[in-house]
């Protein structure tokens, strides 16, 4: 990771201040990064969505974890993983369609 060592201080107006913090949080970004993004070009690329998106992946890796916890512990003989399959399907796609958007 790089370390931001290096302070520019600049002058604004208030209502180009306000502006400036606005789209920040529009894009759901600190202040700083936005600056720095802005300034160098970057693409802002606000994801809606996302957060359900990585509830569902993280859930679906859980229930993974945990088969296969039991699976180690001989407790398990035969698994129903039709249920899990079609839930990756879904967030599988619902990525898909997110990233069809970002482009």
């Amino acid at each position: 990771m790089r370390k931001r060592n290096k302070t520019i201080a600049i002058r604004c107006t208030e209502e180009e201040y306000q502006r400036i913090h606005d789209r920040a949080k529009q894009y759901g970004l600190k202040l700083n990064d936005f600056v720095i993004r802005s300034a160098l070009n970057k693409k802002i690329i606000v994801a809606e969505g996302i957060n359900e998106i990585v509830k569902q992946q993280k859930a679906i890796g859980r229930n993974l974890n945990q088969i296969a916890t039991l699976a180690n512990m001989n407790r398990l003989t035969v698994v129903n993983f039709q249920p899990l399959l079609d839930e990756h399907i879904n967030v599988t796609t619902m990525i898909g369609e997110l990233l069809r958007t970002v482009k």
